[in-house]
């Protein structure tokens, strides 16, 4: 997003389609709109150039959009209600002089705010309806409306009864790979396995399901997030170590593929370690990667989690009884040409009578910057 040091010369731009007089009026009064702070500082101000703004009428449409673009939510809101009046005001006139052209292009720049592409579209909707679904059809890959798109394909899909089984495949095939939200994944892939057709949404998504783990170690009263255990120092597969009750060593594991519930490849650390109180447990998994490129990871677990690659910690979060949420953490890394190795340390907390059945479980999985995953070979050795 542009920061308020460059907003200027992007405003301008939005307005060239005024007279030179007009265009500088605009961009001043977009100028002192954004300058509006937190529990309403300079309020006044922006009010009275607010009402100046919609004054202008359907011509700073564009203008608007451009200026949305902006982390800045306070300023984005009292944008949004002055681009929905002079709409609403418009609407009253018959729509004269609104350029739905002008707002057509913005909608299909894909490179433009998501919320403002958004507002744009429902104008241009509404002067010329069927414009939404036309853009839809083509838009699966989009990175706003990539959800909207599919959901198209599937109603198109269930209206045209006579499609040929191989088309439907193939479009079905085409909107799975689109897909970056989970119930929509499983719901497209129920769809093709109607067909014969049987895809993997966990490797979809470039979930991490095949491990070995080891565990449990104790973790002396909740101090296991910052204690170094012997995993940390080195992996030795081989190795068998003084666990929290007995000796522990590394066992293969593979998570479950699910079909249903919040989460498609748990990894359920009491199913291979079985249960503990105040304990630690580490994951560890290996895959080659053609060449250098970087990735982002996603996971979360319960209780904290921490995780280091190729030997480096590149990530740690530190909080009990917290749950596991889909992609609730998020980070970038750089992964090299050749074999990685990836340790996951998931911490558990000790009992409580409010958590009479405590979780001790982790997701983490690998994708590009859309959320698609990506997935790699597994160099896991045998014991």
């Amino acid at each position: 997003m542009p920061h308020r040091s460059c907003s200027l010369a992007i405003l301008v731009a939005a307005v060239v389609a005024l007279p030179s007089s007009a265009a500088d009026n605009v961009a001043d009064l977009l100028k002192q709109v954004r300058a509006v702070g937190p529990q309403a500082a300079g309020s006044p101000a922006a009010r009275a150039a607010w009402d100046r703004l919609v004054a202008q009428g359907p011509a700073v449409l564009p203008a608007l959009l451009e200026a949305m673009d902006t982390p800045d939510t306070v300023a984005a809101n009292w944008l949004v209600t002055a681009f929905d009046r002079i709409v609403e005001d418009n609407k009253r006139k018959s729509d004269k002089g609104l350029d739905s052209d002008a707002l057509l292009r913005f909608v299909k720049d894909a490179k433009r705010q998501g919320r403002a592409r958004r507002l744009a579209l429902e104008v241009v909707e509404d002067v010329r309806p069927g414009t939404r679904v036309g853009l839809l059809r083509g838009w699966t890959d989009d990175p706003e409306f990539r959800h909207d798109a599919i959901e198209q394909t599937l109603a198109d899909l269930d209206r045209d009864k006579d499609m040929p089984k191989e088309k439907r495949v193939a479009a079905l095939h085409t909107a799975f790979v689109a897909t970056r939200d989970l119930p929509q994944s499983r719901t497209v892939a129920a769809k093709l396995k109607l067909l014969g057709q049987t895809v993997s949404v966990a490797d979809h998504f470039g979930f991490l399901r095949d491990w070995y783990v080891i565990g449990p170690f104790d973790a002396h009263g909740m101090k296991g997030f910052k204690s170094v255990y012997p995993p940390e120092e080195k992996v030795d597969l081989a190795a068998v170590y003084d666990g929290k009750q007995k000796n522990v060593s590394w066992k293969r594991y593979l998570s479950p593929e699910t079909t249903g519930g919040l989460h498609v490849a748990l990894v359920n650390l009491r199913e291979p370690l079985g249960d503990a109180e105040d304990a630690v447990a580490y994951a560890y998994t290996a895959f080659e990667v053609r060449e250098p490129r970087a990735v982002e990871f996603r996971g979360a677990a319960d209780d904290n989690l921490s995780v280091w690659v190729n030997g480096e910690r590149v990530f740690g979060f530190e909080e009990y009884r917290n749950g596991v949420r889909l992609d609730r953490h998020r980070f970038r890394v750089q992964l090299k040409a050749g074999v990685n190795t990836v340790l996951a340390k998931v911490c558990q907390a000790p009992s409580d009578p409010a958590h009479l059945e405590p979780n001790w479980e982790f997701l983490l999985r690998i994708c590009d910057a859309t959320g698609k995953g990506l997935s790699f070979k597994n160099t896991l050795p045998e014991k």
